[in-house]
Parts: C-alpha cells; structure tokens; sequence
C-alpha cells in the first residue's frame, strides 16, 4: 500500500514539475487536480478532499478521440466522452457530462497552453465543485 502510494506521489510531483514546451502542438494530457472546493448556496465554498467530492486526482485528456479517463487508486478507470472541446492559441476548452454512482454531473475546464494551469468547474443538482491542477502533455 505504502509503494503504490509513494508511486502516486511521485507521479504527481513529475506532472507538476514537467516542462510545457510545445504544449499547443500535442493531443493528448496528463493533469493532476491539486484543490478542490465545494460551493453550497448560503455556505459558500469550502476547501474538501478528492475523496469527499468523489474525483480521482489524475486524468487523462485524449483530444482526438475526445475522451476523459479517471483513475483513483485501486478502481478500474472511467473513460467519459468529451462533449466539445476547443483549442485556440492560448487555451484548450472542453465541456461534457458525466454521472458519479446515480449522481449526474456537467463539467467544463479550461487549459493554459502557455502554463499548463487547469481550472475547472463540475456541477450537480446539490452543489459545484471548483477544481484547480496543473496538465502537461502526456509522455
């Protein structure tokens, strides 16, 4: 347990500190979610764990075939259809839908080509979560 943990972490650490060099040119990303807050009417929005919102902290980002895959230790990986996506000089934008268990989900980021950064937005009929992470393009 402790390896596969040490594994995880170290792949992160590698994600973040990665180069961005030609990262407009590729089709294909890694991105590591590193906060993730709640956003409830009247509360506001609270910091909350991967775990507590139900996301893996890794995902795969295939724009050719339009696909996003999550992986969270220990469970098979999640392949959901990107609805749109749009890469302009500055960004690459997506947008799709998603379920977690019975819960459907809207999601939508946006992607730095020049830094890297990822701020994303996932919405349910009780809450929003906001998402901030980093991508690289994947090796």
């Amino acid at each position: 347990m402790r390896m596969t943990i040490s594994k995880a972490c170290l792949g992160l650490a590698v994600l973040c500190l990665a180069p961005t060099a030609s990262f407009a040119a590729e089709k294909s990303y890694v991105c590591a979610v590193h906060e993730v807050f709640e956003c409830v009417a009247v509360k506001g929005c609270t910091p909350i764990t991967l775990a507590a919102a139900n996301l893996a902290a890794v995902m795969w980002i295939d724009l050719e075939a339009k696909t996003l895959t999550t992986t969270a230790i220990g469970q098979k990986a999640t392949v959901t259809e990107l609805k749109n996506v749009t890469v302009t000089d500055t960004a690459v934008l997506l947008h799709g839908l998603g379920k977690a268990g019975t819960t459907d989900r809207v999601y939508s980021a946006i992607i730095s080509t020049k830094t890297g950064k990822l701020s994303a937005g996932v919405s349910t009929p009780d809450a929003s979560l906001a998402l901030q992470g980093r991508c690289t393009t994947k090796p």
